[in-house]
């Protein structure tokens, strides 16, 4: 938890491996000391893991951050615009406002104008103006844009493709936290046999949440690829998957279970959170 004499990391960090409780946290403790930017950011983090109630907070923040966009706050623009399009309201207005943001050298609004472009949303669609916000953004350290980048180096989108891009990107996207570029890396060298730098990455993007990297992960774990087998990481990554809502672990992790110890089982359920979900484990062996 979070103590109120502790101080707020900077938002502008992807948090990676940060539980949704703490981000959530970060957030009410911004507001609470009238930061209303950095509490959005810090929702908007949490939403991205799936959290509920955050949209409802970022609705909340609206007529402040409008008061501040007033005022020419070019962080609360770029906010501004991630929170109308992510309610799907005014795609039209939330490319206005990326792209003053964007004028004013917000690394987000960059980001956010890039994406806009790269899909044809609010805006013409314009894969090459997409790249060239999107590389300002990257060079300037924002994972996400290097991971739009990245996958544009792939697909060929707006840009040559060009493998060499695409790795680079992709691998600084990951180095930045940003769960998506984590699991594209760990496919991506999967595909080279590079197993056990893959499942770091698959293991990188589980810590912060990504479910498909959590399912991957307790696969390889549970039939030694790329590692010695180990049934307590299999299983803390199947239950883990719970946080989202999704269970497809779970029939894996009791197949798992009838050959652990009950030590085992509860060492992974004390790992995931699932303490409960590890005892009906044990109970149902």
């Amino acid at each position: 938890m979070v103590r109120l004499t502790e101080e707020i990391p900077d938002w502008r960090s992807y948090p990676a491996g940060v539980p949704v409780a703490v981000l959530v946290e970060r957030g009410d403790r911004a507001l609470a000391h009238g930061d209303v930017v950095g509490a959005g950011n810090w929702y908007v983090y949490a939403n991205l893991r799936g959290t509920p109630g955050m949209r409802e907070k970022l609705a909340a923040l609206i007529p402040q951050l409008e008061e501040l966009a007033s005022q020419e706050n070019a962080d609360a623009k770029a906010l501004l615009g991630g929170v109308i399009l992510d309610a799907d309201s005014d795609p039209v207005r939330a490319a206005r406002l990326f792209k003053e943001a964007s004028e004013a050298g917000i690394i987000e609004g960059k980001r956010g104008l890039g994406f806009l472009f790269d899909n044809g949303i609010g805006v013409p669609e314009d894969p090459v103006q997409a790249n060239r916000l999107f590389l300002e953004a990257a060079e300037a350290g924002d994972g996400y844009a290097a991971y739009n980048l990245a996958v544009n180096y792939y697909k060929a989108h707006g840009v040559r493709r060009n493998a060499r891009e695409f790795m680079r990107w992709l691998r600084f996207g990951a180095e930045q936290g940003i769960p998506k570029a984590s699991a594209l890396l760990g496919d991506t060298l999967s595909a080279q046999g590079r197993d056990q730098e893959a499942l770091s990455w698959y293991v990188k993007a589980a810590e912060s949440g990504h479910t498909p990297a959590m399912y991957v992960a307790g696969c390889w774990y549970r039939d030694s690829t790329g590692v010695n087998a180990d049934p307590v990481q299999a299983v803390r990554w199947f239950l883990t998957m719970l946080d989202s809502g999704n269970g497809d672990g779970v029939h894996d992790a009791i197949q798992l279970a009838r050959t652990m110890t009950d030590e085992q089982i509860r060492e992974a359920g004390r790992l995931s959170g699932h303490e409960t979900d590890a005892e009906l484990l044990i109970r149902r062996r």
